[in-house]
């Protein structure tokens, strides 16, 4: 605090010092409320749903344990991102591709946008041009995401990624089943 004209003022420091702290208390008190099913959050005056941390962590170790169940399957990649697109929960299994590192977060984007399955999409789009307008925005068509609804309602995205399109979506479905 300085003192001007017999006027205490808060220093830029002091004000950003107290703003942190107010958002470390507003994130502390949001992990705390954290549950199994879906948080809630407000954004003016629409109130969202969202993935939880519980559910994303069970998605991403189911697929991973799906994997481990089925030896021919490769080594995956899984992440879960929330209705926002921030990423929730993400797990990569010893020998991955490195390849499903880029890939595997334009998949999860593609099923958060579109709220389709990256399969669903790759197989309704056959024009060329639509493909290299979707592919040039960043979207992926390649099978693997998918995204997650709870009660009829949008709540977050999955991809999965490191073997074949068939084989990353068939990781995804199972997932999703475990929800």
């Amino acid at each position: 605090m300085t003192e001007e004209s017999g006027n205490t003022l808060a220093t830029r420091r002091g004000m950003m010092g107290m703003a942190g702290a107010v958002a470390g208390g507003l994130a502390v008190s949001q992990m705390a409320a954290g549950s199994a099913s879906a948080a809630t959050g407000t954004t003016g005056s629409t109130t969202t749903r969202t993935i939880s941390l519980t559910q994303a962590q069970r998605l991403a170790e189911a697929a991973i344990r799906y994997v481990r169940a089925h030896p021919k399957l490769p080594p995956m990649y899984v992440l879960v991102i929330d209705s926002a697109g921030e990423a929730k929960a993400s797990l990569r299994m010893d020998n991955n591709s490195s390849a499903a590192a880029a890939l595997v977060p334009q998949k999860a984007h593609t099923a958060r946008t579109y709220r389709a399955a990256t399969a669903d999409l790759a197989s309704n789009i056959k024009d060329p041009g639509q493909i290299a307008s979707h592919v040039a925005s960043g979207a992926s068509l390649l099978a693997g995401g998918r995204p997650i609804f709870e009660n009829s309602q949008f709540i977050g995205a999955l991809a999965v990624g490191g073997g074949t399109p068939a084989q990353d979506d068939e990781v995804a479905r199972a997932a999703l089943a475990a929800l």
